[in-house]
């Protein structure tokens, strides 16, 4: 089987431009010219996309005078590598029986089952290439793609704009690719993309483009390791993460920035999972991560605070000035708060954290450390069992005494809860859907009801800052009236919120947990005698 080993950049035209001119692209090229040609590539799929849904994208492209078929896999569990299958063909129309390999050919007949494969939308790029010799033994292809992903509907062509980078890998390691590509983009507002042409073709077609990304769900192997759990977990982050990168930047979606945020904190979570002496191999991404999540996380309170806080209140007070005055100072944080996200988003730092992770995934720091018994080698199901349990014995044991938690203490318990819970999602192919289902559910109650709550007191310390920190041209008097109004009436629903989140603990912590039996029998399989 062939694979594809490559890292993509996108950015502003003018990068690229700098980035063909650089010094250090032309010394890592050395005497090779670069070529330029025109390539037009065709997707073909069933008209529901039958191929897509099962991890596959085929495409034909013109290659002077040859058309290529080339049939890939949707880039999902790893984050540089993936299938890629080519042939030729003798037309620009795709063709099942030209796939080489026939138990592939086979599984494509198998999807298809008998409809028909059309042309979804097309690819034309202008591609600059070069071959790169970062070192003896490592060749990687640079590609400079700019064009247009086009897609017609009826009489319309919608089209998106194509400038990315390419670094793919011919002869080396990928731990060479990575290094060739911070040598290469440092200084330049290049990001790493997870997202292929094909993504985004597809997106287009089914009018998408913006819309943000949830995260999707962690498949394990049956014989995983802790060290699989871990580099899956980081994997799928970065997948949320960039997935909703684009989306925040050219349409400012404020979901999209809900789902990056979300993503960061799944991150968070995924490196916490080793202990020391791990903990500290993964420091400085731990940081960087704090950092970007703490930009967005002003833009994301300001948001809530806006949406749900403030509209409901102007809906059932109706059209006061007043309201709407502190209204007009929350959206005017809101905007400068969305900038700084912005700025964090394009900065260095960002780009900085994508790579490493990727590199982490590659390199895995914590299977070299000189530990005796390396958990990073412990039974996936074993581990997921002694960490889940962990996490939910700190959560019972914050919550013991629920009733008397205040504001501050029910804010670190949804904490837990959310630590619990992505946890879960990382871990939940270990274990049985059923059992993991029910428990998610009676999770998702609880800290749907403390994340209404939470919201809530949030609020109070967001009038207290607007109030303290007035603006030219805003009206005190009509801020002071707002925020006490704003205050006092979600107090009011906070009290009645209360009284069902506290019959949700009840229900919670008597749970059964899913992963006790998994526990149970690791152990008990560990102590049995051997033959």
């Amino acid at each position: 089987m062939n694979r594809e080993t490559e890292l993509k950049f996108v950015g502003p035209a003018d990068a690229l431009v700098r980035l063909r001119n650089s010094p250090e692209l032309k010394r890592l090229a050395g005497n090779r010219r670069a070529q330029t040609t025109i390539q037009t590539g065709v997707y073909f799929d069933t008209k529901a996309h039958a191929l897509r849904q099962a991890g596959l994208v085929l495409r034909v492209r013109n290659e002077g005078q040859i058309f290529v078929q080339t049939l890939k896999s949707v880039q999902r569990d790893d984050l540089a590598t993936r299938m890629e299958f080519k042939s030729d063909v003798p037309t620009p129309a795709a063709d099942v029986n030209a796939i080489p390999e026939s138990r592939l050919r086979w599984r494509v007949e198998r999807i298809l089952d008998g409809r028909p494969l059309v042309p979804l939308f097309e690819v034309e790029v202008q591609r600059t290439r070069m071959l790169l010799s970062p070192k003896r033994g490592t060749e990687i292809e640079a590609a400079i793609d700019t064009g247009l992903i086009k897609f017609v509907s009826g009489d319309q062509q919608i089209t998106t704009p194509i400038c990315e980078f390419e670094l793919e890998l011919r002869k080396g390691n990928a731990g060479d690719l990575i290094e060739c590509a911070r040598e290469l983009t440092l200084g330049l507002p290049l990001t790493l993309s997870l997202q292929s042409k094909s993504d985004r073709g597809y997106a287009l077609a089914q009018g998408n483009l913006d819309a943000p990304v949830h995260a999707s769900p962690v498949e394990l192997p049956d014989d995983a390791v802790a060290d699989d759990v871990l580099c899956a977990a980081i994997r799928n982050c970065l997948h949320h993460l960039l997935g909703n990168w684009a989306v925040v930047l050219t349409a400012q979606d404020s979901e999209g920035i809900h789902q990056m945020r979300v993503a960061l904190r799944r991150l968070r979570v995924a490196l916490s999972m080793f202990r020391e002496p791990f903990r500290s191999v993964l420091s400085g991404v731990e940081d960087q991560t704090r950092t970007i999540a703490a930009a967005l996380g002003c833009v994301r309170d300001l948001d809530v605070f806006d949406t749900a806080i403030i509209r409901p209140m102007i809906e059932a007070c109706g059209d006061d000035d007043r309201l709407q005055a502190f209204s007009a100072a929350v959206n005017s944080r809101r905007r400068a708060a969305r900038q700084r996200g912005t700025d964090a988003l394009e900065g260095a730092s960002f780009r900085k954290l994508v790579l490493d992770l990727v590199e982490i995934t590659y390199n895995r720091p914590w299977l070299r450390l000189p530990v005796e018994n390396n958990p990073a080698v412990q039974d996936a199901v074993e581990f997921a069992c002694e960490h889940l349990q962990h996490r939910f014995a700190q959560a019972l044991k914050l919550g013991q005494k629920f009733e008397d938690l205040d504001s501050q203490q029910r804010h670190e318990l949804r904490i837990k809860l959310k630590q619990l819970r992505y946890a879960i999602d990382f871990t939940r192919s270990l274990f049985p859907k059923r059992r993991v289902r029910r428990f998610s559910k009676r999770l998702g109650a609880l800290q749907e009801g403390l994340g209404q709550v939470n919201d809530a007191a949030v609020a109070g310390g967001l009038v207290q800052e607007i109030l303290a920190e007035r603006r030219e041209g805003e009206d005190p008097a009509a801020l002071v009236y707002a925020g006490g109004l704003i205050v006092g009436w979600h107090s009011a629903h906070s009290r009645q919120r209360m009284k069902k989140l506290r019959k949700s603990w009840r229900k919670f912590a008597k749970l059964k947990p899913f992963w006790r039996r998994r526990l149970k029998r690791s152990k008990g399989d560990a102590d049995a005698p051997t033959g």
